[in-house]
């Protein structure tokens, strides 16, 4: 995904509904939103714009849109992960890694994974 769409905070929760129960309707994307804040209208209109950017489409099912997702997880949080370490941290990612593992949170088992993974990229 060369340059991808950018997804709103609000378009994340959706897409995460969706990856995790598709195919589905609007209605049954609003019954999994756990927030009160969620009304249809406004989940209809996040599915309109995410099916704008060619992240989800949809085809008809009777009186019911039903969504699907053209774009995975992965690709999404990869180009997410891109805009994220170029508007941050310049485009380094030693100082992001330093960063979270100075300033959070890392478990032991995490730690050793990392270890792996840069163990694994070193040869």
């Amino acid at each position: 995904m060369e340059k991808g769409p950018k997804i709103s905070d609000s378009e994340w929760e959706v897409m995460k509904v969706l990856w995790d129960h598709e195919p589905m309707t609007a209605v049954e994307v609003l019954e999994q939103l756990s927030h009160e804040q969620w009304k249809q209208k406004t989940v209809n209109t996040f599915l309109a714009r995410l099916e704008s950017k060619a992240i989800i489409e949809s085809t008809r099912e009777g009186r019911a849109n039903v969504y699907t997702t053209i774009l995975s997880e992965r690709q999404c949080c990869r180009e997410e992960g891109k805009h994220f370490l170029e508007k941050v941290f310049r485009g380094k990612v030693a100082p992001m890694m330093l960063h979270f593992i100075e300033n959070e949170d890392v478990s032991e088992e995490d730690l050793a994974e990392l270890k792996h993974l840069l163990d694994k990229r070193g040869t």
